[in-house]
């Protein structure tokens, strides 16, 4: 799981991935995972008007990164905390990632090696990044209740309690 401010993203192996996606990064060794407003994201400099469009349910967009190293070391400065997953946990994540994506690319992220994906869940403000990266750490089979995380400050939470569980 890393945080990077207000936002989260989830990491599988590439091998854990699903398949069509990690076929779109070639010799990665890692694939990020994030959600948020499709208009938003997509912006080329999106402003508050932007901004505030995004607390009403709109359409959502999955920037996937492809990394050749873990990302804690792709995002040394940003929070990231490795989870041990349950058995199938893995394969939890990656079924909610390949349920949660709705077609194929969209345009070229902004990180060398990403994508943005158009995703089947609504973007808003009770449904948030942070909601679906809770979702995603629930569908991998740990203990997180998804209900009520909006805020990046949740999911570090979220993420230090399973550590302290034994998860880390």
């Amino acid at each position: 799981m890393l945080r990077r401010g207000w936002h989260s993203d989830i990491g599988l192996p590439a091998e854990a991935a699903p398949p069509d996606v990690a076929a779109l990064f070639p010799g990665a060794e890692w694939l990020l995972f994030g959600f948020g407003d499709r208009d938003y994201v997509l912006a080329t400099s999106p402003g508050l008007g932007t901004a505030l469009a995004a607390l009403f349910p709109g359409p959502g967009a999955i920037l996937v990164t492809g990394l050749r190293v873990p990302p804690a070391k792709a995002f040394p400065e940003r929070d990231c905390t490795g989870l041990r997953l349950p058995p199938g946990g893995e394969e939890g994540a990656a079924g909610f990632v390949a349920a949660s994506i709705a077609g194929p690319p969209m345009r070229a992220g902004p990180y060398p090696g990403s994508l943005f994906l158009p995703a089947r869940q609504s973007y808003s403000g009770t449904y948030t990044c942070n909601t679906w990266t809770a979702e995603a750490l629930a569908a991998a089979h740990l203990p997180v209740t998804p209900e009520g995380v909006l805020f990046s400050w949740q999911i570090t939470a979220l993420a230090g309690a399973l550590v302290a569980s034994g998860y880390g």
